[in-house]
């Protein structure tokens, strides 16, 4: 089988105690990238000079300035923003373009696996694997987001499928909608939970912990969420996560603020409309005994080799 070409943008900013494992893990992989662009977006801990030492080295790597303002990384809008201006620097064929986080450690055959699995289905437009983090012991645990989708830290768009869609929006919630938009258009979203990578500072660890939450509340309400499902999601985070209680409560009045002020829904009422279809079935099913949200694999396995 021969394996789709593929680009990779990743937006770093203050990465310089993570990005050599991304580097090194990349540059390892069995299936190499036609071209990578780093997008610097503002580092001020010499990330940009770690990237640019690589890129004199391999010639398929190249790193840009994101020519955002200075100030703290901010989740959603900025990130896309630069992930934007990296595809506009790719000039190699590729059939799929990747949003990969600067703190990732991939295994060698983790990109041969994607593409094997967009060449295997000419229906799946995202595809990913599972992403672990650190618990408290030391070990990598299955960090919490559905079976159903890919993490926003290593995504792989079908470039078609993503043009389809009108590509990422730069708001809190553009790696959940990019999803539905993708399937509202006939396309699949393929997680493969056995291909597992580790993410050494998890999605909103740069924030504090009310403030991720609250993010992700107005995030669903961009995403047009239903409101019976912002509860649900919310008791969730109050069961699971430290401190108890106040994640969910968090989250809930960031949705709360959000929709109260009116604040913007995603302007593709047909990715609204499968959000909302699909959150109806999951209700369903927790009315009937069922679970909402998905568990976490019960036991962890180290990076694969494949």
């Amino acid at each position: 089988m021969t394996l789709p070409a593929y680009a990779i943008v990743t937006p770093v900013k203050n990465e310089a105690g993570h990005l050599e494992l991304t580097l090194r893990s990349v540059c390892a992989q069995s299936h190499r990238p036609a071209q990578w662009v780093i997008v610097d977006d503002g580092s001020t801990d010499g990330t940009r000079e770690l990237a640019q030492e690589w890129a004199g080295r391999e010639p398929w790597i190249r790193v840009v300035a994101g020519g955002a303002p200075a100030g703290d990384r901010a989740r959603g809008g900025r990130v896309v923003r630069a992930f934007e201006r990296g595809r506009a620097e790719l000039d190699e064929p590729h059939e799929i373009v990747v949003k990969l986080d600067g703190d990732i450690e991939l295994p060698p055959g983790y990109f041969e696996s994607v593409t094997g699995a967009f060449a295997a289905d000419p229906a799946a437009g995202i595809v990913g694997g599972r992403v672990l983090v650190p618990d408290r012991g030391g070990a990598w645990a299955p960090e919490r987001v559905g079976r159903h989708t890919v993490h926003g830290a290593i995504k792989a768009y079908r470039v078609s499928c993503l043009e389809d869609f009108g590509g990422l929006r730069d708001s809190m919630g553009w790696d959940g909608i990019d999803e539905y938009g993708a399937k509202a258009r006939g396309w699949k979203v393929v997680p493969v939970p056995e291909l597992r990578v580790r993410h050494h500072a998890p999605r909103g660890s740069k924030q504090r912990w009310w403030r991720a939450r609250i993010e992700e509340g107005r995030g669903a309400r961009y995403m047009g969420y239903l409101p019976a499902f912002v509860f649900v999601r919310a008791g969730y985070r109050m069961l699971v996560e430290t401190p108890p209680l106040l994640g969910g409560l968090a989250l809930l009045a960031g949705w709360a603020i959000a929709t109260l002020r009116g604040a913007a829904v995603v302007d593709d009422p047909r990715a609204v409309a499968t959000l909302r279809e699909e959150q109806r079935g999951r209700l369903r099913r927790l009315l009937s005994g069922g679970a909402v949200e998905p568990d976490r694999l019960s036991a962890v396995a180290p990076l694969s080799k494949r």
